[in-house]
């Protein structure tokens, strides 16, 4: 049996489709599938990441996912996202999470500019999902809301976004994640590294907001810049640097 390794994509060397009525969709990382062994089918634990593209003036349609949880990421553009019958404005930087079974939709009839953005996508199990368990809630925030934490990954500046609802002390305003484990924005000035660490228990994803540096996991050293994507199996040792780039590398961390 070999070791697991890292496998390192940019969301524009995916093969995109046209989804949710409007938006051009690029799978970056999905879960095996029996008839495609492409080393980007790797999820185990998460069964999505994709990025999105939505014309401007254009809207998604309305929808919910019955066992899964779901957020997006706004990298560009302006619009508002309906969750149920409450509406947000969202923008760069913006997250919006929604729990199973709740119908969400992308507006972006008042946008004249193609929106970019991430969906990311967990299942829940019937466990989770079972009478009398906690529930969780729809929230919408952008990561410019959140304060900055130093010191607990190395040198990296690290905003915590979304957490586990069941997380004891937790962090955040409104923890609300039920099968994911949280997501997080970093930065990292010029010559500074996160802390080298691995996960025995959840896999990971590193997508990169701006900027370039390294990403080293295991044996793999790779390159990483703007729209690049990593992913990291369970027990992979990996640690990113910014080693090329005199701006803040930033990038956000899956789990």
């Amino acid at each position: 049996m070999t070791d697991p390794r890292a496998v390192h994509r940019n969301w524009r060397d995916s093969d995109s489709y046209l989804g949710h009525d409007n938006a051009i969709v690029w799978p970056v990382f999905m879960p095996p599938a029996e008839d495609d062994s492409r080393p980007h089918r790797c999820l185990t634990h998460l069964n999505g990441f994709a990025g999105h593209s939505l014309q401007g003036g254009k809207s998604t349609d309305y929808h919910a996912h019955a066992n899964a949880e779901q957020y997006y990421y706004i990298l560009s553009g302006n619009a508002e996202v309906r969750i149920e019958d409450s509406y947000y404005p969202v923008q760069e930087g913006s997250v919006a999470y929604f729990p199973p079974g709740v119908h969400h939709q992308l507006i972006g009839k008042d946008n004249p500019d193609w929106m970019q953005y991430l969906i990311i996508t967990c299942p829940a199990s019937e466990d989770m999902l079972a009478e009398g368990q906690p529930r969780s809630e729809p929230r919408v925030l952008n990561w410019r809301d959140s304060s900055p934490e130093m010191g607990n990954f190395g040198k990296a500046v690290t905003w915590l976004l979304l957490e586990r609802l069941d997380k004891n002390n937790p962090s955040t305003e409104q923890p609300c994640l039920l099968a994911f484990w949280y997501l997080a924005r970093g930065s990292l000035s010029k010559g500074h590294a996160s802390a080298y660490h691995q996960h025995d228990d959840k896999e990971q994803i590193y997508y990169v907001l701006e900027g370039e540096g390294s990403l080293v996991a295991g044996a793999d050293a790779f390159h990483v810049r703007e729209g690049d994507t990593v992913y990291l199996p369970r027990g992979v040792a990996h640690m990113i640097l910014n080693d090329r780039h005199q701006d803040w590398l930033s990038y956000l961390v899956v789990s």
